[in-house]
């Protein structure tokens, strides 16, 4: 009875990690943002985005996200419309990534980042 009895929990903890484990990673790879289009300049301003992708780089409770983002320009609302960010992390080190516009309509762009590399 014993036996049984630590058999069911430890299949119930690795249940709950398993869990665990598949919503973060569908959390890290959901890189897909949503901003509105300033309807002067038809374009997200870079800042919003750096903003953006820092939010999707960092961990809700693990502080172990990019101590900054910075991009080197607006993000035009075309469709295919890139723009080149670096993440700077606080062991100094720098990651650079594309960030590429998936869809355009209604006021709002959708982009996405890809993979910080080096």
């Amino acid at each position: 009875m014993r036996y049984l009895r630590a058999v069911g929990l430890a299949l119930a903890g690795m249940a709950l990690l398993a869990g665990g484990l598949a919503a973060g990673a569908y959390w890290m790879l959901d890189r897909y943002a949503t901003s509105k289009v300033d309807r002067v300049s038809h374009s997200v301003p870079g800042v919003e985005v750096a903003s953006s992708i820092a939010g999707h780089l960092s961990l809700p409770l693990i502080p172990k996200g990019p101590r900054s983002v910075d991009c080197r320009g607006a993000l035009r609302a075309v469709k295919g419309a890139r723009v080149r960010c670096t993440a700077h992390y606080l062991r100094g080190t720098d990651r650079r990534m594309t960030v590429r516009v998936v869809r355009v309509g209604g006021g709002r762009i959708t982009y996405v980042h890809d993979a910080p590399h080096r």
